[in-house]
């Protein structure tokens, strides 16, 4: 009883929980009765649940209307209240490395659906018409050569059915590094979905590009795609040399930059920096808005715009040439500006920047504006 006390006074000491939240934990622990019986679940299996309902919902994610931040929130919140109630219990000082390859030719499929729970991913578009998968494992739990390598063929999956290569990886008790070498064509839909591990893609050509983290960095450069959805719960977003029609990239805790000739640039982050680099004159729309970042926005030099920037508690710099002031207010806690620019173009964006707590810069895209440095 003494160890789960400690437990929930550290969490609160980390900021893990509020003191609320604590309160009510050390009330619920007094009314739990001693006892030996082991847990039916451990964390982990609850995590993989709840990995696995968010990628069953994925499924008629057409046909939702719901805002994609808000049900991101669900389903931290959701993941946080699992973190609370299990132990954390782990035999992380046993484990096992192996390493394996599958490896398939003469393939062909425009689709691919990957799930991986724990450990990163790479898709590496290379010459020839085969795929290679180059997984670095670590299971944990055992020091048994034999029993980890069992282990990792039983929870590990790789076919090609059809039109659509599937990857899998689910074991809670196993990090799997992996390595994608796929063929140069253009897919039709690319699905990604990670519970803790990042995802790093180059010169990717997809219709539809749908990529979910819970934990980790998404790193996609030479991206060519006519929908990108993009979303992590705990990274940063870097989405470079992007053509598009349509890009979301969510974040709930990190920086979002995306850069790139795109129609319409949806970029959102709670807690994080935004920084939106517009470099074609396609350009149509874009919509910024964070809670504690600030918010750069780079756009076409010769381009039509209709503006507006708000901010409680930060500041605007519009640096732009031409620009008509219509409407600005500067008070104490809401502060906003509407301006339109014309020229003679006969191409207009759409911009809208919101930051609670940050502040707002518009200026034309140079090259030397796109900082690649942290990325």
């Amino acid at each position: 009883m003494n160890e789960e006390r400690k437990r929930i006074l550290d969490m609160l000491e980390n900021g893990t929980i509020s003191a609320q939240e604590a309160v009510a934990l050390l009330e619920a622990l007094d009314k739990t009765p001693n006892s030996s019986k082991p847990k039916e679940k451990d964390f982990l299996d609850d995590f993989v649940s709840i990995f696995q309902d968010e990628k069953k919902g994925e499924k008629d994610h057409s046909s939702h209307t719901g805002n994609p931040k808000d049900k991101l929130l669900d389903f931290m919140n959701s993941a946080l209240n699992k973190i609370k109630n299990f132990d954390f219990d782990f035999q992380w000082n046993q484990s096992v490395e192996l390493s394996h390859v599958y490896q398939q030719p003469n393939t062909d499929f425009d689709k691919m659906d990957i799930d991986v729970a724990n450990g990163k991913v790479e898709l590496i578009p290379w010459d020839g018409e085969e795929v290679r998968v180059e997984c670095d494992a670590k299971v944990y739990r055992t020091e048994d050569h034999e029993e980890a390598r069992k282990q990792f063929m039983e929870n590990t999956s790789f076919a090609i059915d059809g039109d659509t290569l599937y990857y899998s990886t689910q074991l809670k008790w196993m990090k799997v590094d992996s390595k994608l070498y796929i063929p140069k064509h253009q897919y039709k839909r690319i699905s990604v979905r990670l519970f803790n591990g990042g995802l790093k893609a180059d010169h990717l050509e997809v219709q539809d590009l749908r990529a979910k983290a819970a934990n980790g960095k998404i790193h996609i450069d030479h991206l060519t795609t006519k929908k990108a959805e993009v979303e992590t719960s705990n990274g940063a977003i870097f989405i470079f040399n992007a053509k598009a029609d349509h890009v979301e990239a969510e974040s709930i805790n990190g920086k979002v930059q995306v850069e790139g000739d795109i129609s319409y640039s949806d970029v959102q982050s709670l807690n994080g920096n935004i920084v939106c680099a517009l470099t074609g004159e396609k350009a149509d729309t874009v919509h910024a808005k964070t809670v504690t970042g600030n918010i750069d926005l780079f756009v076409p030099e010769n381009i039509n715009i209709s503006g507006e920037a708000k901010s409680n508690f930060g500041s605007f710099k519009v640096e732009l040439e031409g620009i008509d002031v219509l409407e600005e207010k500067n008070e104490v806690v809401q502060k906003s500006i509407r301006f339109s620019r014309k020229m003679d173009s006969l191409d207009k964006l759409h911009l809208f920047a919101e930051t609670k707590a940050g502040s707002v810069l518009i200026k034309k895209h140079e090259q030397k504006n796109v900082n690649k440095d942290n990325a």
